[in-house]
């Protein structure tokens, strides 16, 4: 190893001592750490999610387990209730669309031959366009080259149609079993959570050696349980809403299945941004594949957009407390992060998961700026020392 030899006489300290000292040094391995961990949050996404989920829907429950253990009731039994009902919850919801969903599966050979009817029709017009073109440029263009397109697409193309959906279908089902494991997993651990509250809340208090640290630790638990519910509790209530005048607008406007719009709105309502441009290109889609005339396309994409539009500018602002919104760039790049680590569940408790970091960051005065970085208010908010 070399040496670096000092003049004084002292003995020599190996360089590598020196280099590991170093502020670059510690920004490298900093930088390292983070790229280890974010691997590992992927890698370990399908154990993480559910419990990211269980531990949000916890700080959720908790305040009303506490109400219910307020008036006597032993807490087990209340973990239990609110577990049941949200597999309650969530069953219903299953039941509402199996319906719907057995009728599409029941349907599908003739929405296949409608669909590839559709997009054969589409194809023509685009080589008619380009025989129009080739035309009026290169000269004449023969419409062999359209009529032996519009024969492949009537022979092969509803076969591979139906081949690619049966592919989808069979994929889908191949992982349902590792999904309802996941959502398994994620209420037995709620249920583990709940029942053990007060356990859990004493041991981090404990952890704190001075006074004032377990203030502040018990207050930011109270603090996520407060923001963190109002926040689920009104952005759910108002996704409810709009799925059900999405509902009744697909169901007026002759779509199919309009129960499957209501839910696809509701669901994608708890994406920013992303969700509502998704569930306009969806309903979309199924417009152009469903009517015969552009008209009725328009007035399906135009009452959805106007719907989300109405709930994203005027009443989500309006119902949303002040000190629940946050930066609208920061929303969006967490939204962004969370779909490149966990997919579309991740794009679902990204916000949430930003409202939870940015009430512990509130509760420390050396966080102060980031936490003001994550708001949306216009004057910056510094806690109040401890008592």
């Amino acid at each position: 190893m070399p040496l670096s030899h000092s003049r004084s006489g002292k003995a020599p300290v190996p360089a590598l001592a020196k280099v590991e000292g170093s502020p670059r040094a510690s920004m490298v391995l900093t930088g390292i750490f983070i790229i280890l961990v974010l691997g590992a949050v992927h890698y370990a996404r399908d154990f993480l999610l559910p419990v990211v989920t269980a531990v949000l829907l916890f700080f959720v429950f908790m305040p009303l387990q506490r109400r219910l253990l307020g008036v006597g009731l032993p807490g087990t039994p209340v973990a239990a209730g609110l577990v049941l009902g949200l597999m309650a919850g969530i069953a219903a919801v299953f039941v509402l669309l199996s319906g719907p969903v057995m009728q599409l599966a029941d349907n599908m050979p003739d929405i296949v031959r409608d669909i590839t009817r559709r997009l054969t029709a589409i194809q023509g017009a685009m080589l008619n366009l380009m025989n129009t073109l080739g035309e009026s440029e290169q000269g004449f263009v023969p419409d062999l080259r359209a009529t032996e397109a519009l024969q492949d697409a009537d022979d092969g193309g509803g076969a591979d149609f139906l081949l690619t959906t049966a592919s989808g279908a069979l994929t889908y089902l191949a992982e349902a079993p590792a999904k309802v494991a996941q959502v398994l997993f994620m209420l037995i651990l709620l249920f583990f959570l709940l029942s053990s509250s007060e356990l859990i809340y004493l041991k981090i208090v404990q952890s704190f050696g001075a006074f004032s640290d377990k203030r502040i630790a018990i207050n930011t638990l109270h603090k996520i349980e407060h923001d963190l519910g109002g926040y689920l509790g009104t952005v759910a209530f108002i996704n409810a809403g709009l799925g059900v005048c999405v509902g009744l607008a697909m169901w007026a406007l002759g779509m199919p299945v309009p129960l499957l719009f209501a839910v696809l709105a509701f669901t994608l309502n708890f994406i920013p941004y992303l969700g509502a441009v998704t569930g306009v290109v969806l309903t979309s889609m199924v417009a152009i594949l469903w009517f015969d005339d552009l008209r009725s396309v328009l007035m399906v994409t135009l009452a959805y957009f106007t719907l989300t539009s109405l709930e994203g500018q005027l009443i989500t602002p309006h119902m949303l407390a002040r000190r629940l919104r946050m930066n609208r760039v920061l929303v969006f790049l967490s939204v962004a992060f969370w779909a490149w680590m966990w997919s579309f569940l991740g794009m679902l408790i990204a916000v949430p998961l930003l409202v939870m970091v940015r009430v512990i960051l509130e509760q420390f005065p050396g966080a102060a700026k980031v936490a003001n970085l994550l708001s949306d208010d216009t004057q910056p908010r510094v806690p109040a020392p401890p008592q």
